[in-house]
């Protein structure tokens, strides 16, 4: 992914991806298809074409179906942006780090375009991409610090700031610092807990918990079944060893204490009594029906 800010920067910019593309696949491109855009049409990349034997295509003025795939992977790149943007409130000038991580993370998903299973960084490269290093963009990190950079002793080892993404052509993370500086570092610690992962963690919490308060009360635990004919008998026993009381905690006010089964949970039982049905004529008059 390579952005420029003018549109005769395109030239160059393409001889070296033509380049590169040749030297990984080993394959020339044999036909060209682009819209009617001035850069794309101009006379040097006409020359270019020609001394590479490539077919030019371009769509009809005004009819952008006819370029559908490039059209709909531009949307799909600038909804991928805006909505990494929005999901951590980032700066809207930082839009073309977010469309860079975009382009990063569309390469290493899987797509119905593709076979089953592959990613366009498989097909390109024949090795599974490994996603083990990504992180959210725009997220809070820390920047580890070289010793160099610590301020003495005891300096701060890390600086606090913003996760931007993967710089091109090297084993690192890019992110700026709060005081504007942009650094590629690489060790880097980014925040990973928030308001919906602790929500979801604790809806996985294993299972129920026994509650002791002042009353005595005894509620069912994992590996328990309870059921009324049980009560009957746990109050004729005389011990009190399986039920705690208020005098096992003491009489000083109510105590509530948690505690967590490690126990596999087992499912509820389920109780049900017949129920007979008597069958009854259907009325014949409006009388009898009400």
């Amino acid at each position: 992914m390579v952005l420029r800010q003018k549109k005769s920067d395109l030239l160059s910019e393409f001889k070296k991806w033509l380049i590169k593309n040749q030297l990984h696949t080993g394959t020339k491109i044999k036909i060209q298809h682009s819209d009617n855009g001035g850069e794309y049409v101009s006379n040097a990349f006409k020359a270019l074409f020609d001394e590479s034997g490539t077919t030019h295509q371009t769509t009809v003025p005004d009819t952008p179906q006819q370029n559908g795939v490039a059209e709909r992977l531009n949307r799909v790149l600038v909804e991928m942006a805006r909505t990494m943007m929005r999901h951590e409130d980032v700066d809207q000038e930082l839009w073309a780090d977010a469309i860079k991580t975009a382009v990063y993370t569309k390469n290493r998903v899987t797509s119905r375009a593709l076979p089953v299973g592959n990613t366009p960084f498989e097909l390109w490269t024949d090795n599974k991409p490994n996603v083990i290093h990504m992180r959210v963009f725009g997220s809070t990190c820390w920047v580890v610090l070289h010793k160099s950079h610590i301020d003495g002793k005891f300096g701060d080892k890390a600086a606090k700031g913003v996760f931007l993404g993967y710089p091109d052509g090297s084993k690192a993370y890019k992110g700026i610092l709060d005081d504007g500086r942009v650094v590629k570092a690489r060790s880097v610690v980014c925040a990973k807990t928030n308001e919906t992962e602790v929500a979801e963690v604790a809806k996985e919490l294993p299972g129920d918990v026994v509650v002791y308060v002042e009353t005595g009360l005894r509620s069912a635990s994992d590996g328990e079944d309870v059921d009324a004919d049980n009560d009957d008998k746990d109050d004729k026993q005389g011990d009190g060893s399986d039920r705690p009381t208020d005098d096992k905690h003491g009489s000083g006010g109510s105590q509530d204490t948690l505690h967590r089964s490690g126990s596999a949970r087992r499912p509820p039982v389920e109780y049900w009594r017949p129920v007979s049905l008597v069958a009854h004529e259907a009325p014949t008059t409006y009388v009898q029906a009400v």
